[in-house]
């Protein structure tokens, strides 16, 4: 008789292995590409390896089945991490007052797992079923793990729902972004579900988590081949050629006109976590009459408006990639991002000194108070 888990684990691998690729091929200096890939990697990937060969040693040796059980429920479990680690990078840019240490926390849970199944020797059993092997976790564990693992959506849900609530102003990535988030809670919960609480409901029915598994990283593929920029294009919060205008009340001009001559457009912010997660550029285009304060760089390393996609000019000239990339890089006042004048500033001064190296320009930089660097003093 076939063995039905085994074949589904069997299909979930190439699905999960697609799914990494593909998030983490869109662009791969994007940290949040990183992570859910690897959340892809171990649900979709790492958790059926082992739980397939959980199935194949079942009949040929016992404690091998029962030790790629614990990896499979520890693979599992280790999604967590890049989960907790994506919010607690969210978090952290939108308040950069909390610690860095908090990064640390992500994987303590895991490992305290990890330990605690391979020391306690009651921690997991079988039941033979018609579909394969059915493996339970004591209520201890369950317990743990369940509690954690909500305490992590949780976390999860707020940091996504806040993404969405922000992205108001461009109905295609809210909608998008809105998909993700129920796509990915939905899986994401639903696997643990089945995974920790089945056994508890259907004890001998086949328990359906790789089916979960499989929908979602299948799920989280289309939505990122979508919604995230390509590895040749790299998104900046802050625009050199944006100004506040002082004659209107909250009205925002834009400079990165032909004429020279500033128009008065509608500021869509979005804030630096555009910047952080890398979102595809031609869902946040909405034209000259708004702006994102946010730029971009295409293909060729010049940096285009968001919102127009057209060129970003200081004196007159295109700006580049590795101009913006000196501007951010050297953006050390008091922790405050660079103002709009300061980065013009800046990138003017690259251009007038083309003969200055960026280290030279660092160093001038370094070497003066930043408010004389900017004459802002």
């Amino acid at each position: 008789m076939v063995n039905l888990k085994l074949l589904i684990d069997a299909i979930a691998i190439p699905f999960g292995l697609i799914a990494t690729i593909v998030i983490i091929s869109r662009n791969k200096r994007n940290i949040a590409n990183i992570l859910i890939g690897l959340t892809a990697f171990l649900g979709g990937v790492a958790s059926a390896t082992f739980s397939a060969l959980k199935e194949i040693f079942y009949t040929i040796d016992l404690d091998m089945s029962l030790l790629f059980c614990k990896f499979s429920f520890l693979s599992m479990f280790s999604m967590t991490i890049p989960v907790l680690s994506f919010s607690i990078f969210f978090w952290k840019a939108k308040y950069k007052a909390l610690p860095g240490l908090l990064h640390l926390f992500a994987p303590l849970p895991t490992i305290f797992l990890a330990i605690w199944l391979f020391i306690k020797k009651d921690s997991i059993y079988f039941i033979e079923t018609t579909y394969g092997i059915n493996n339970f976790l004591s209520t201890s564990i369950i317990i743990y793990c369940l509690v954690f693992i909500c305490l992590t959506l949780i976390i999860l849900t707020l940091a996504l729902v806040y993404m969405a609530n922000s992205a108001k102003s461009f109905p295609q990535l809210r909608h998008l972004m809105n998909i993700f988030t129920v796509v990915f809670i939905i899986g994401f919960g639903s696997s643990f579900f089945s995974l920790f609480l089945f056994q508890y409901i259907f004890r001998d029915i086949f328990q359906p988590y790789a089916l979960f598994v499989i929908l979602t990283t299948l799920s989280l593929t289309i939505i990122f081949s979508i919604t995230l920029s390509q590895e040749e294009k790299t998104i900046w919060h802050g625009c050199p050629k944006l100004k506040a205008n002082s004659n209107s009340d909250n009205s925002t001009l834009c400079l990165n006109t032909e004429d020279g001559v500033p128009i008065e457009i509608k500021l869509l912010d979005l804030g630096n976590i555009i910047e952080r997660i890398q979102l595809d550029t031609e869902v946040l285009k909405t034209g000259s009459e708004n702006c994102t304060n946010t730029v971009f760089s295409d293909d060729s390393d010049i940096v285009r408006c968001l919102t127009t996609h057209e060129p970003i000019k200081v004196l007159g000239e295109n700006v580049t990639r590795q101009e913006m990339e000196l501007a951010r890089n050297m953006d050390i006042m008091e922790g405050n991002e660079l103002c709009a004048e300061c980065l013009h500033k800046l990138i003017a001064y690259r251009k007038e000194h083309k003969t200055k190296t960026d280290s030279e320009i660092k160093m001038l930089f370094l070497g003066a108070r930043a408010e004389e660097f900017f004459g802002i003093a």
